[in-house]
């Protein structure tokens, strides 16, 4: 009984795990023909709909632009240069002669008339002395020209002996004169009226010959004087406009014009020495620090653009980007002159075209571009008609004129 039980316990195990062995291989008959169909079909219309959304993104926006109308005027390049207001008719005097300082009457920023005595120098006892003594000779010899002449009358001298004592009285009559101019010498006075910029001496100085004792200028005579570098002074000429600022009166400008050109550079700086004078009526001092604007070339009728519509290239060529419908076309130019911010062009760009000025550091030729300002028509494509939109200090659509964004 005992083992009958048991071979029926095992037969019953075996047919039980018979039951759960044909379960498994159902299971993964139904995840073979049914999961993983239905798997693939989710993964095909997954990818279909990546590539439906990739097909309906939206185009590349086109390069923002902003272009300047090319016009045609004078061009000019206009340097400044650092000068200062000058007098060019000075009087320094100095002292005649050796003495003492008896009378000094101006002092710094005096008007002085023609002719005013501005200081004395006191007469020393041997220009004192000399004068007595030559007025002396001169009596001695009118005297004896008086007796040689009454000899010769009477016959006692001959005729000679009357030419040289007429002689030697000349001769004496010069010699107080000279002494006299001398003595006289000793008071200096202004030639001409002026203002006193400097006084060297003071009452009780003594002084030697040829020492500096007082100097003044004509208000009138101011001029602003500058230094030109030699590579432009044959660029200059007289009479030419120049502008002028002074630190004394700010945020002004003066009109001027060149009055007087050195004719030869200064031989250590190798600049020339150029004065001008202001058509303004305004107080100037000597001394004062100007700024003088000069043109140093001036281009007449000139195409002219602003600088930024100029590209270098790798290979050292300058270019320009001209609007042509919605195309930026690349052109050649030929630089003229170089003024600033402007620049005038012999080849390349025409009067009226439109240049690019900003957002042309990355274009290709051809290129469609976008003008800033401008905004498309509904429903058109990249090659679609653009209409102006009004944004403020823009450039203008149909003339292109305007001031850039800043």
């Amino acid at each position: 009984m005992r083992k009958n039980g048991m071979l029926e316990r095992w037969i019953a195990g075996t047919r039980g795990v018979r039951r759960d062995r044909c379960m498994i291989r159902r299971i993964f008959l139904l995840f073979q023909y049914s999961i993983i169909p239905v798997l693939s079909l989710l993964l095909a219309a997954g990818c279909g709909r990546g590539k439906s959304d990739a097909g309906a993104q939206a185009p590349k926006p086109l390069p923002l632009v902003q272009v300047v109308k090319a016009e045609k005027r004078d061009l000019s390049k206009t340097l400044t240069y650092t000068g200062s207001v000058e007098p060019v008719k000075v009087a320094r005097m100095a002292s005649p002669a050796e003495g003492p300082i008896v009378e000094c009457t101006v002092r710094e920023g005096d008007f002085v008339k023609n002719g005013q005595i501005l200081v004395k120098v006191g007469r020393s006892r041997i220009a004192e002395a000399g004068l007595e003594a030559a007025r002396e000779e001169l009596r001695r010899q009118e005297a004896e020209f008086k007796r040689v002449e009454q000899l010769v009358k009477s016959g006692s001298l001959p005729g000679e002996q009357l030419d040289a004592a007429r002689s030697n009285l000349k001769r004496a009559e010069a010699q107080v004169a000279a002494m006299e101019t001398g003595t006289s010498d000793y008071e200096i006075a202004a030639p001409w009226d002026g203002v006193v910029s400097k006084v060297w001496v003071s009452e009780g100085n003594y002084v030697s010959p040829r020492a500096p004792l007082v100097e003044l200028y004509e208000p009138a005579s101011l001029v602003v004087r500058m230094s030109i570098p030699e590579q432009h002074a044959l660029a200059l000429q007289t009479n030419q406009p120049v502008s002028v600022t002074l630190d004394a009166y700010p945020n002004r400008r003066f009109a001027g014009k060149i009055v007087r050109l050195y004719p030869e550079l200064e031989r250590t700086t190798r600049t020339l020495t150029v004065e001008a004078v202001l058509s303004d009526d305004v107080k100037l001092l000597s001394g004062m620090f100007a700024r003088v604007d000069v043109a140093v070339r001036t281009l007449p009728n000139a195409v002219v653009v602003p600088e930024s519509a100029l590209v270098v290239l790798p290979n050292g060529e300058t270019v320009a980007f001209v609007l042509e419908g919605e195309k930026a076309v690349r052109r050649k130019v030929n630089v003229a002159l170089e003024a600033g911010e402007a620049v005038g062009v012999e080849s390349g760009i025409q009067a009226g075209e439109m240049v690019i000025t900003r957002g042309n550091e990355a274009l290709k030729d051809g290129a469609t571009v976008q003008v800033m300002g401008q905004k498309k028509k509904a429903g058109s494509g990249p090659g679609g008609t653009m209409e102006a939109a009004p944004a403020r200090g823009q450039t203008d659509s149909a003339t292109g004129t305007g001031k850039p964004t800043s």
